[in-house]
């Protein structure tokens, strides 16, 4: 069995636990290699049993955050299918507004809703959108750059434009990120709260040969 199948098959029992150990940069400036103890908790002794540890290299680390070292999560994923990588992935869009809503409030409050349940947390409002003055200022103004923003989130923001009676106007462009290897599929290794996002991660056994 491959050793990434292995790993996330080991994660599937109802108490286990990974603990993110070491993230360090590896031998290339944009690798980085993490090491991550897989353990299985006993309710007997009220504590972890350590099962296997495994390193975890990511070529070409596109972006990261590491905000649990040490700490214990049930949460290990690796997805293609995931609101960090719109940025990638997504065609980028520049949204412009002309009008003047009746409630500029109530309007900036349903843009932030839309921006909360495109990124589900993982971005953070007010993050591309329009940030030279404040959001409210901005609609006051009667037309502007509501933001640059990937499309999925530019889609939601058109239907809140729409449902003030703004007219709108976006302008797409080309994804960010291309494949280094053709079929190579970006994706996003979730760790608790940390996360790597890269086109491509080995995972070996450590001790293993």
């Amino acid at each position: 069995m491959p050793k990434r199948d292995q790993l996330f098959q080991e994660m599937q029992g109802e108490n286990r636990q990974a603990a993110l150990l070491i993230a360090q940069v590896g031998a290339l400036p944009t690798e980085l290699q993490l090491v991550l103890q897989v353990a299985d908790y006993d309710a007997k002794v009220g504590g972890l049993r350590p099962l296997r540890s495994y390193i975890i290299r990511v070529l070409g680390v596109l972006e990261h955050r590491v905000v649990n070292l040490g700490t214990t999560v049930h949460d290990l994923k690796l997805e293609t299918q995931h609101p960090l990588l719109y940025e990638y992935v997504e065609k980028p869009a520049a949204v412009f507004f002309r009008g003047m809503p009746q409630n500029i409030d109530t309007l900036v409050l349903d843009i932030a809703q839309a921006h909360a349940s495109t990124f589900l947390g993982w971005r953070h409002f007010p993050v591309y959108l329009n940030t030279e003055q404040p959001l409210a200022t901005l609609f006051a103004s009667g037309g502007g750059l509501v933001g640059q923003m990937p499309s999925p989130l530019a889609d939601r923001i058109v239907k809140v434009l729409e449902k003030h009676g703004l007219e709108h106007k976006v302008m797409v462009g080309e994804p960010h990120a291309k494949p280094p290897m053709p079929d190579q599929q970006l994706a996003v290794l979730i760790v608790g709260e940390s996360y790597f996002v890269s086109f491509a991660f080995s995972v070996d056994e450590m001790g293993k040969v």
